[in-house]
C-alpha cells in the first residue's frame, strides 16, 4: 500500500513510519519539517502545513495514495478538508482519542465501548474554556464528520494516554523526574482514578492490521494495555523500577489543578479493547515490561529540557506543604 502519513516524525508516529515500512508498505511523511529524526531520513518527505489547503493539495498531486493516516486532525473542518483533498483513497485513518468518551452518557458502564459516544450529546458539565473539553469536543466532531459521510472509506483508532520512550510531550516523564529528584508528589484525589495506558510501540503496530484487514473499514477501535491501573500504581511501579521511595500528598482535584500533573484524572477512563483483539489480533505488551523499558530509558537516555519539566515545582511544593499541614492538624484534632 502507498501510505501518506500526516504528522509522523515524533513519538509513536515515528515508530509507526518504521513499522509500516518493515511490513512492506510504501510510506511518505507529510510534516512541517520541524523535526526529522535520523532513523526517518530514508523516507520520502513532503514538507507542508496541513492547515493550508494548498500544501495538502500539493501532497495529493505527488502520488496516487491508497491510505492516508491523519495523526493531527483536531476538528471537523480539518477532516473535511482532508476528505475533499483525497477523494479517491481506499482508506482514511483518523487518529482520535479516548477523550471523546466525555461525550458518553453517565449511565455507560466501564469499560468504555466504541459505541458509547453520543455524537449529538451536549454534556451539562462541558466547559468550553477548559483545554481538556476543547480537545475532546474537537476530536469528537472530527469523528462525527468522518462517520457521517460515505464517499471515503474510513477507520478510527482511539488511543488512551500513550506512554513510552521518546515521548516529546514529557507527560509521563513529569512524574519520573520528580521521583528522581525526590520530594512530595501531589496526588489529586489520592490518585485512585483508574485507566489503561497504551504503550507507544503497541499503538504504532496496531495501524498495520487497520490497513491490511478489510474488517477494519467503517470501524472504530480502542487500543490500550490489558491491565487496569491507577495514577498511584503508575508512580509506585515507576518508583520501584528507579529504586526510589515516593512521597505523596493527596489534594482535591479541583484544588490541585495543573500542579497535580499531566495524568491527573477526574474520572475513570477504562477503554474496552475486545474489538481490537478480535478483529486486529491486537496483543498489548504487559505493563510490567513497557513501564520498565520506559522508566529505564528516561533514567539513561532522556535529554529534554529539565527547567521546563520542573517549572511548576516550587508551587507544587508550597501546595503540598499547605495540605500536609492541614492533614496533620486534622489528625491532631481527631485525636483529642
Amino acid at each position: 500500500m502507498k501510505v501518506l502519513l500526516i504528522g509522523g516524525t515524533q513519538f509513536f508516529g515515528r515508530d509507526l513510519a518504521r513499522f509500516l515500512d518493515d511490513a512492506g508498505h510504501s510510506v511518505t511523511l507529510f510534516t512541517r519539517g520541524n523535526s526529522m529524526p535520523e532513523d526517518l531520513s530514508r523516507f520520502t518527505h513532503i514538507k507542508g502545513d496541513r492547515t493550508k489547503p494548498e500544501d495538502l493539495e500539493r501532497a495529493a498531486r505527488t502520488d496516487q495514495w491508497d491510505v492516508v493516516i491523519d495523526n493531527i486532525a483536531y476538528d471537523a473542518a480539518t477532516v473535511k478538508q482532508a476528505l475533499k483533498t483525497f477523494p479517491k483513497i481506499k482508506q482514511y485513518i483518523l487518529t482520535s482519542t479516548i477523550s471523546v468518551y466525555r461525550f458518553a452518557h453517565a449511565e455507560h458502564a466501564q469499560p468504555l465501548m466504541e459505541d458509547s459516544v453520543d455524537f449529538d450529546f451536549n454534556p451539562p458539565e462541558e466547559d468550553n474554556k477548559n483545554v481538556h473539553w476543547i480537545y475532546a469536543r474537537g476530536k469528537m466532531e472530527a469523528e462525527r464528520a468522518l462517520i457521517r459521510q460515505d464517499a471515503v472509506p474510513w477507520t478510527i483508532i482511539r488511543p488512551p494516554i500513550v506512554y513510552g520512550p521518546n515521548d516529546f510531550t514529557n507527560r509521563g516523564f513529569w512524574y519520573l523526574g520528580r521521583l528522581m529528584k525526590g520530594g512530595p508528589i501531589i496526588l489529586p484525589f489520592g490518585g485512585v482514578a483508574s485507566t489503561r495506558f497504551g504503550f507507544s510501540q503497541d499503538v504504532a503496530h496496531s495501524y498495520i492490521p487497520l490497513i491490511e484487514r478489510p474488517i477494519a473499514l467503517g470501524r472504530i477501535y480502542n487500543v490500550a494495555q490489558s491491565e487496569i491501573i491507577t495514577l498511584r500504581d503508575f508512580i509506585d511501579d515507576s518508583a520501584l523500577i528507579l529504586g526510589k521511595s515516593p512521597e505523596y500528598v493527596s489534594v482535591p482535584f479541583e484544588v490541585a489543578g495543573d500542579l497535580g500533573g499531566p495524568y491527573a484524572m477526574d474520572r475513570n477512563w477504562i477503554p474496552d479493547i475486545t474489538a481490537a483483539k478480535m478483529d486486529l489480533g491486537f496483543m498489548p505488551t504487559s505493563w510490567t515490561k513497557f513501564s520498565r523499558l520506559t522508566a529505564n530509558w528516561f533514567r539513561d537516555c532522556w535529554k529534554g529540557d529539565e527547567a521546563k519539566l520542573f517549572e511548576t515545582r516550587e508551587k507544587e511544593l508550597a501546595l503540598a506543604a499547605q495540605w500536609a499541614a492541614k492533614d496533620a492538624a486534622g489528625k491532631a484534632n481527631s485525636a483529642r
